[in-house]
């Protein structure tokens, strides 16, 4: 199992509500920082709330991911993991996320 940075995700929807929308993977908090930065980044400006949006939902946190998995992470240094994907991930023991605390 390889260690990297898990960033969980939600999506808004005018009319319908808030929904998981899965998370992010990232080798380490500096290119998850830079992936947060992006996503948020190209929506400055914007003087109107979308319909539809995403946002992050809490800290980053670490999880450890199988060799298979981690070498897609590593091949583009963030990769996004949509909800149905998460759980059969996780469901699989291919993601653990640890709860030392």
């Amino acid at each position: 199992m390889n260690k990297v940075i898990l960033q969980f995700w939600e999506e808004s929807e005018r009319g319908f509500g808030v929904r998981p929308y899965g998370c992010s993977l990232h080798l380490d908090t500096l290119i998850r920082d830079k992936y947060v930065n992006g996503v948020y980044e190209s929506r400055k400006g914007e003087d109107y709330v979308p319909d539809v949006y995403d946002r992050i939902i809490g800290d980053p946190i670490d999880a450890f991911i199988s060799d298979v998995l981690y070498s897609k992470v590593k091949l583009k240094s963030s990769i996004r993991v949509y909800e149905h994907e998460l759980n059969n991930l996780m469901s699989m023991a291919l993601i653990i996320i640890r709860n030392d605390k």
